[in-house]
């Protein structure tokens, strides 16, 4: 006989085992709707057993093993097994505290399947800039497309671009510009990203690129001190244009919701053809699940995100920014307390 074992949203220092023959190794990280007490819970599998230490009666079953996204991956889940020793908080609270609010429900998500798009005739005529002002999304989506020629562009990238961006690209289908496409492959990004000239590096900046640039491969963590003003933003466009066109992604963490438009507009500008989400508690619960699924699943090559955002499963994760590192608002203080530049 087979066990899962369980970590539940509640204070208990403990997973908790059921019986699950259909599970395997895959299935570590996945969601699952189990009896608890008299209700049903959501839970995530953290581990497989052949044994357990109950009696066999009091042993229940999974009700349902959950696969509507993909598990939380392995180095994901030893961060949430950290963080829950380090700071002495249940694990269940841990793990489900780091998936959005739509993932702690009890059913499962209904995705769209996800695809490629590539421009038809019709869409090959049309001019973005021609769209109206407010059209942003749309606008940017057509550049995409057309910049992507006759190849296409995959679903997870194309909705990455704003949270607006699926329904923008149903009504684009609709007005037969856009078409799906033999589905490719597109694991990392095929081509080096576009790079929008910056400022040229003074020599102290310069010094700290090239010193960052040299370091040995692997987790190395830099400390860039500099006043307002002094450039420190530049190093991290520079860094990031670098993680990026090593087909790596990018985790920039900033202190506060107020800090993020402005750093938003600033890394769309210098990167205007990777896809960015951004993460954080001024986002609805349908945003952060579109965002949160766009960095799990690789589409989204830059994640600018608060605290929180530091739990967010990155595939090809090759560079943490954790800006203004010093600010107090990197720790959470209430719930689960935890430091995101400690994590980082």
């Amino acid at each position: 006989m087979s066990f899962v074992r369980v970590a539940l949203d509640v204070p208990v220092p403990t997973l908790f085992d059921y019986r699950a023959a259909a599970a395997g190794a895959d299935d570590i990280g996945r969601r699952v709707l189990v009896p608890f007490g008299k209700k049903i819970a959501v839970g995530v599998i953290i581990e497989l057993a052949r044994t357990t230490s109950l009696p066999p009666q009091r042993v229940r079953g999974v009700l349902r093993i959950l696969h509507d996204v993909p598990p939380l991956p392995p180095d994901v889940l030893a961060l949430l097994k950290f963080c829950s020793d380090y700071y002495h908080h249940p694990l269940g609270e841990v793990v489900l505290t780091a998936l959005p609010t739509r993932l702690r429900r009890r059913h499962a998500l209904k995705l769209q399947a996800a695809g490629h798009y590539r421009l038809t005739q019709t869409g090959l005529a049309v001019d973005p800039a021609t769209l109206p002002q407010r059209a942003t999304v749309k606008r940017e989506l057509l550049r995409r497309l057309l910049a992507a020629g006759s190849a296409g562009v995959d679903a997870a990238t194309l909705n990455a671009v704003a949270a607006r961006a699926p329904a923008a690209l149903k009504t684009l289908v609709a007005l037969g510009w856009v078409e799906r496409a033999p589905l490719a492959s597109a694991t990392e990004w095929s081509t080096p990203p576009r790079l929008v000239p910056g400022l040229e590096l003074n020599p102290e900046q310069r010094k700290a690129v090239d010193s960052m640039r040299g370091a040995p491969a692997g987790f190395t963590p830099w400390l860039l001190l500099g006043i307002t003003g002094s450039g420190k933003t530049e190093i991290y466009l520079q860094l990031i244009a670098d993680a990026l066109a090593g087909g790596k992604q990018a985790l920039l963490l900033v202190p506060e919701i107020n800090l993020t438009p402005q750093l938003e507009s600033l890394v769309r500008a210098r990167f205007p053809d990777i896809a960015l989400v951004s993460l954080h508690s001024a986002l609805n619960e349908s945003e952060r699940l579109h965002n949160w699924l766009a960095a799990h699943s690789g589409a989204a090559g830059i994640v600018l995100g608060t605290r929180l955002a530091v739990f967010t499963p990155l595939p090809r994760l090759g560079l943490i920014i954790v800006d203004e590192e010093h600010d107090a608002s990197f720790k959470q203080m209430d719930g689960l307390r935890y430091s995101a530049r400690d994590l980082a």
